[in-house]
Parts: C-alpha cells; structure tokens; sequence
C-alpha cells in the first residue's frame, strides 16, 4: 500500500506530510493503546468462492460466501468469522445444506461447526458497506466523476463485504463472480475463467488458485479503456483506465514491463502471478494498493504532457510492483512486521530510480526519503520500526515504516555487498513463499548469505528507536604530520533512542587527487582519531557513499567544503558540502554556491545549493537565486523558487509575483511560485495570489499553491476565500489546502474555527484528518468536544489517530501556536540583522571603491 509520498509528487495521503498538530516530539503510543499479538487460528480458511451481485443505486450488495475451512485446534467447536454490519440471511453447510447454528454480533459471526474436521460453511448476507468496498457516482458537486465499485481491504477491511479470518496471517485462494451492470468491466485477483449475460448485467468469474490473505482479495468494476501492455503472452501487463485518457495512461504506466523484468532479475524470482493488471480509480482513499496480480492506483497519479516535465509516477508503479514479491508472495505475519511489506516496496522505488537514472539520483532520492522520516521523527514522535503497541493497524504506516524501513536495507545493501545481499533476498523469497514472515526470517536469510552475525544490526535499527546524528571535526597538524578527527554522537540517548554502534568510513582528499579512505569504529559518544598525513587535506568528508542513515554536520574550514562541493566526484559529497556551507555567510561561499547552482553536473546538488543559499539570506545569496531563476531544469528551478521564499522582502515578493502571473512551463514550478511568493510576507504578492487561485492545472497544484501561499502570508483578507475552498465543489487537494492555510490564519476567528469543524462530519479520510490537525493548531478549548465528538463516530483509523493526537494537544496547555510565534519572532530578528550585515558590507565595499579626498583634484592637476 502506498500511502504516505510517493508518486514523484506527493501521492501519498495526498501529498502532504502531515504537520504536527503538537509542538515537538511525542510518545507514538497513546493513551490506551494496548500491546499487540497475533490472533487465535483454531480452524484455516482455506478457500473463498463469492458469490456477488452489485446493487450499484443502493451502493449494497447481495452474497453467498462458500469458505472452505479446515480444523487446527482439535478442541475447539466455534468458527469465527469476521464480519461487519451483515443482514446475514442463512449459514449452511454446501454439501448438505443443512442449517448451522450462529450467533451474530455485527462484527464476529460465530458459526458452531461441531467436531467437523473441515468442511464447506455457506454464508449467505446483504450488506451495505461502509468501508472496504466503496460505489462512487457523479453529483452536484463532481458532476464529471464516473461511476465506479472499488474496494480496498487493507488492513482490515475485508471483513466489510465478505466473511473472513481478516488478519495477514492466513491465505486463501479464491474466486469472485460478480455481478455487474452492462457493459462495465470487472477486475479480481488471478484469471479470468469466463464472463456471461446474468439478469439485466454480465457476471464476470475470477479465479486466484495461489493462496492470499483476505486483505489482498480485490473487486474493482466500472467502464474503463484497456491498455495492452503485454511483451510475453505467459504473462498479460494491462492498464485499465478512463476512456480518453489513453495517451496519459501509456505516459504514466509505460515502464511497467521494464520493471518487471528488473525486479525479478534482482530478486532472482520470476515475477509469482500469472498477470499483472493496474486499474486507476476516483477518490481512491490511499495512493496505490497491491492486490494480487491487480494493483489499484489513483486516478490522480495520471500525468498530463505538462506535469510529465517534473513529476513522475514511477514510483508508484514500483512500489505497487515490488510489493507482489513483498507483501503478496511473502506476508508479514503481522501488522507490527509491516515494514517487511512496505520497506522493500519502498526501497524498490530507489533501485528503479537507480536503474532509470544512475546512482547519484539513486542516492538523492533516499537522502529526500531520509528527510522526510526525520520531520516525523523530530516533529511527530519516534517509535522502533517493529512495534507492538498501537491503536489502529493504520497507525503503523508512516515514515518510520516505509522510508526507514526502506533505509534499513540500503544499509544492509552497503554493508553486505550487491552479491551476497541479494543472495540473502533470494533466498528469503524462496524459503518463505507463499508464508507469513517475520524480521528474523529476513535476518537469518542474510545471515546464511554472508555468514555474518546480523542481531546487532536489527537491534538497532529496527527494534530500538532513532538514528545517529553524527559531527566530524577534522584538524591538520602540519609538525606532527596527523589529521586528527572527532567524531561525536550528538544525539540524546535515553530509554527509546541507544548510542549506536557504527563504522564510519572516513574520505580524505589530497590536492593531487588522491583519497585515503579509513573505517573508524564508533561504539560510543565519541572518538577521536589521528590519521597519517602528510600534507593538508583539500577535504575531508564522512559516509562519502551515503550508506548511513543519519544527521550530518561538520566542524571543518568553509574552505574544505567549498572544494569537496566543486572537485569530489560524489554527488552525496558534494551535496552535503553545499548543505553545510549555509552555515557560512561570505563572498567566497556565496560565488562557490551560485557555481554549483548554476553548473554542477547533477540537479540535486544544484538544488541543494538553493537551498544553502536560501538559508544563507543576505543579499549576495539573493542576487545569486535571482540570475537562476530561468534555470532550464525544471527541479532546479523549483529549488530556486523555494529558496527565494526565504527573503522577506519586497523585491523578492515582486520578482516571485512576475514569474507567478507570467507562468511557467512546468505545473509543479509554477505551483512552487505561488507558495514562495506567500511565504515572503510582503502584503504586494496578495493580489498574484488571488488571481492564481482562478487557473487549472493538472492535480489542481497551481490552485493548491496559491492556496498554501496566501496561508504563509498571513493576510486575513484571503479568509473569505479560503472559507469558499473548503466546500465540497471545489475538489479534493483544495478544500485540504485551504483547511490549512485557515490554520494559519485562523487565531481568536469563531468563524474560522467553526467552519472547521463542521468539516468534521463528513467521511473523507484525507480531509477530516486534515480538519482535525487544523483544530489542534488554534488550540481553541471551544473545540474539545467537537474533536472527541468526532473520535466517537469514525470508523476510519486515519480519523481516530488524528482525533486522539488533537485532543491531547488541545488538552494541554503548550502548544505550537507560543513556539509558531517565537520562531517568526527570531526569523524577523535574523532579517533585522541580515539587513544590517547588508549594509555595513556595502558601505565598507563603497569605501573601498571611493576616490581618497583631493584625488580627483590631483587628476585634473597638470
């Protein structure tokens, strides 16, 4: 499942990293959330045939579910099945249909099957779903949404429209007929067996004959334009989208049969089902979902001509892809094991990055990983990668699970070497397909690869909490011919985070070009070390492979970075240079920044020297972002738009503006202008921002950045309008930005808070969540019980997560709106004081530059 960012653009819980409604880190448990185990399994299920027919007007359903079960505990006499707000109409045994007793609570059927010792348990129900399987139809508010039935088991949501053990731990085969009206098409899991007339519709036969868990099993109908991707006739590759967006579903889907055939190359183990469908839905809840042989995507993830420039949807693809390996032919045993799932679909939207692009883009793309799981970890809580304590299975999805989980193994990556890693993976795969896994059968796979003792790798990085954050001080003595390095562990160990275990390879560069690099052991706070060297280093520089997951920062001469930014032939070397020089504000800094912007051979570490630049803010640094403004990569441009954001003044206010209203040729520049146009604060870009919440765009990103622009500028004359975007016509991505630009401008407003929370009654799993996060800023008392309110009704996890998180933030007295307001407080002083810094560096280079008294009078002299 992908549902957290991704997409190349923000496909995840669209496209937001939730903003923590809370002030800092926190516990990720919550009050009352209980510790995990697996469930009881007293019989199996061992095949589902559903029986099903679509009442598409009533958004219901009419089944007869045959489970074939098998006993395991030889004592027990009840099967229970889950199943959740059923009419249950008959339960009978198929081969005699005789009636068995049952009792029923709307969410467990307890069917009493005696002594059997296996058998076929015929249910037969009406249901009308409220989550799991979900009838979507056009209306006054979306008049051009189509009419679809789409379901989305996981985690626990099967048990909405059929009977089943809905838990991870137990597979199944099983077939669909299903009902449906004419001329729709129909999507399951495995083969289709056959298609025939049945009443007024068509009935479609699905048969999956390798066993799945139920949160795999899939229905997905509707009228859809089929694309043929096939390249070999064993294995069909089909794309099913809406009719007219052909061209868009060949731009985004295109590469599927590449990635085939790179993954099972990697893996070692040919792609396990017999097709490989994808089927782009509306208003699917999250970015992507894996169901076995068919993955469900976004429609959203459909990239026009335009937003193919800079956006990709690749990683989607491959994240979906990889998971038929990864969560379908092998399954976490539970939800607490997810990151067995998620990680390596993740970590596989890296290595077709690398395939596609080189190693250096391979390497950016888990550094923008990296940071994404840091916000979390500093903003939201931090929690070990395995963890049994939660509310919600839901709960477990986020960065910790998917982007350090996919770190984790590039780490092992690194550490084990191409060979012997995927020799390990190879045989993970092998030993445990078609089974439940857990992390020590991954741990003791690698381990009979490599012949290495791994416990103390997983122990740290999976079942305990953190990343290092590490300091390099490097220091040439030239009498005594040494380098002589530190290197610290700066971070607080406590109960949660450990003093890691590392070794750190260490590059030192020589003028000649030559490198030394060392391996320093660091099993401790920290260590110093004297290398050999003869002369001076032109720099120095630790992880140069970026193999470590960590936070970096360098006691080194800006001399030492400025060289590794313009002479190391590593991209990471040279990007991590550039970060670290914007904790140097001079003329030399400055010119090397606007070098590597404007000329370095990869986009990342030209953005990076954006941002640098960005951060340093003085008025070198804004003339250097202003000549790259036009900037022909599109990325990079983005990067400079952002980092013009960071001057509060007006002359970037104007510039930002003028590019808004003249456009730009990429969507997701044009968007970033937009949002850096507000973040300057200059009330002159309120009336571009204004007239950009009028353009369509695809994604409706330029109306989503206009939106977040006028919530970064703190103008209270755009509440009228924002207050607009937040009804149900103005699309999905727009009413949630405006819901958090009303965040920011919404304190002491009873207007504003209301309107939030009246938001709280509807069902979108992305926009109450949003709304919840809002309340949690305003910090408004009056919202408790609206929140709590909210907390008693849903049904969603996403929702009651976001409902715990913003009562415990509202229900107590620090919040973010004291630490908001003391960090513009010091960002106006750190402007006060650039703006002087400014100043007194041009009148000293007016100084230098003016004629000494009497000069011009000796000129003219004869």
């Amino acid at each position: 499942m992908n549902g957290q960012h991704g997409c190349g653009w923000g496909h995840r819980c669209g496209g937001r990293v939730p903003a923590d409604p809370g002030g800092g880190p926190r516990p990720f448990a919550l009050p009352g959330d209980p510790q995990r185990f697996g469930r009881a399994r007293p019989f199996d299920v061992t095949h589902l045939r559903l029986d099903l027919a679509l009442d598409v007007p009533a958004r219901a359903v009419a089944a007869a579910a045959a489970l074939t079960f098998a006993r395991r505990d030889p004592a027990a006499r009840v099967l229970t099945l889950d199943a959740v707000a059923f009419e249950v109409e008959s339960v009978t045994l198929a081969e005699s249909g005789a009636a068995l007793p049952f009792a029923y609570d709307g969410e467990a059927l307890q069917v009493t099957v005696g002594e059997r010792a296996g058998g076929v348990l015929r249910v037969r129900y009406r249901a009308k779903p409220r989550r799991g399987l979900y009838f979507i139809a056009p209306d006054a508010d979306a008049p051009r949404r189509p009419a679809q039935v789409w379901s989305q088991c996981q985690d626990e949501d099967a048990r909405h429209w059929f009977p089943c053990h809905d838990a991870p731990d137990m597979r199944m085969t099983t077939e669909l007929v299903v009902t449906a009206p004419a001329g729709w098409t129909v999507l399951s899991n495995g083969s289709l067996v056959g298609r025939e007339p049945a009443g007024d519709g068509e009935a479609w036969h699905w048969r999956q004959d390798t066993p799945h868990p139920s949160y795999l099993v899939t229905l997905v109908a509707g009228t859809f334009s089929e694309l043929d991707a096939t390249r070999d006739p064993s294995l069909p590759v089909r794309f099913y989208v809406d009719p007219g967006r052909e061209a868009d579903g060949w731009r985004t889907l295109g590469r599927t049969a590449d990635m085939i055939e790179h993954f099972s190359a990697l893996t070692g183990v040919p792609y396990p089902w017999p097709k490989y469908d994808q089927v782009t839905v509306h208003d699917f809840t999250f970015g992507g979902m894996e169901n076995t042989s068919v993955s469900t995507l976004t429609e959203r993830c459909l990239l026009d001509e335009r937003a193919a420039l800079d956006a990709t949807a690749d990683d989607l693809v491959a994240h979906e892809l990889a998971h038929q390996w990864f969560g379908d032919l092998v399954t976490c045993r539970d939800w607490s094991q997810a990151w067995l799932n998620e990680g390596f679909a993740t970590f596989f939207e890296h290595l077709d990055v690398e395939r596609k692009e080189g190693r250096d883009a391979y390497l950016f793309n888990l550094k923008q990983h990296a940071d994404a799981y840091f916000g979390e970890d500093d903003s939201r809580y931090r929690r070990p990668v395995v963890c049994g304590t939660w509310g919600a299975p839901i709960d477990l999805f986020d960065r910790h699970l998917y982007e350090k989980g996919a770190w984790v193994l590039h780490m092992l990556r690194s550490e084990l070497g191409d060979a012997v890693f995927w020799a390990g993976v190879r045989a993970y795969l092998t030993r445990h397909r078609g089974a439940s896994v857990e992390t020590r059968d991954l741990e003791r796979s690698l381990e009979d690869a490599s012949g290495r003792a791994l416990g103390g790798f997983f122990q740290q990085w999976i079942l305990q909490a953190g990343h290092p954050e590490l300091e390099l001080d490097a220091r040439f003595d030239a009498e005594e011919e040494l380098l002589h390095v530190t290197l610290r562990q700066t971070q607080a160990v406590d109960a949660v985070t450990p003093c890691f275990r590392l070794a750190v390879t260490v590059s030192v560069v020589h003028a000649s070009g030559a490198e030394h690099r060392h391996v320093l052991r660091l099993d401790e706070g920290a260590r110093s070390f004297a290398l050999p060297s003869a002369v001076a280093p032109r720099w120095v520089a630790a992880d140069p492979d970026g193999a470590l997951l960590a936070k970096f920062s360098t006691k080194v001469p800006a001399a030492m970075l400025r060289a590794a930014l313009e002479g190391d032939a590593r991209a990471v070397v040279r990007w991590r240079a550039a970060a670290a020089l914007a904790r140097h504000d001079d003329d030399a800094t400055v010119a090397a920044l606007e070098r590597a912007l404007r000329g370095d051979a990869f986009w990342g570490v030209s953005a990076e020297a954006a941002r640098a630049l960005g951060e340093l803010r003085g008025r070198a640094a804004w003339e250097a972002l202003a000549r790259s403004v036009e900037h022909a990569h599109p990325k990079v441009r983005r990067a400079v738009v952002r980092a013009l954001g960071e001057f509060r003044t007006d002359a970037s206010a104007a510039l930002l503006g003028a590019r808004l209203k003249a456009g730009d040729a990429s969507w997701l520049v044009e968007s970033e202008l937009a949002r850096a146009a507000g973040r300057t604060r200059r009330p002159t870009a309120y009336d571009a921002l204004v007239e950009a919440l009028g353009r369509e765009s695809w994604r409706d990103v330029v109306r989503i950045g206009a939106i977040d622009g006028l919530g970064a500028l703190r103008d209270p004359r755009a509440i009228p309008a924002l207050l607009a975007l937040t009804a149900p016509a103005a699309g999905a991505g727009a009413r949630r930005a405006a819901v958090g630009a009303l965040a920011e401008l919404g304190d002491d407003r009873r207007d504003v808070r209301e309107a939030i929370e009246h938001l709280l009654e509807e069902r979108d799993p992305f926009l109450v969540p949003e709304a919840l996060r809002a309340l949690a800023r305003l910090r408004d008392a009056a919202s408790v019980e609206p929140v709590a309110r909210a907390l008693r009704v849903t049904d969603d996890g996403r929702v009651r997560r976001a409902a715990r998180e913003a009562l415990r933030t509202l229900q107590t007295r620090e919040g973010p709106e004291e630490l908001r307001r003391l960090r513009d407080d010091l960002e106006a002083l750190r402007d006060e004081l650039r703006g002087v810094r400014d100043q007194v560096a041009a009148a000293a280079a007016s100084r230098k530059t003016e004629p000494p008294p009497g000069a011009a009078r000796r000129r003219r002299a004869p």
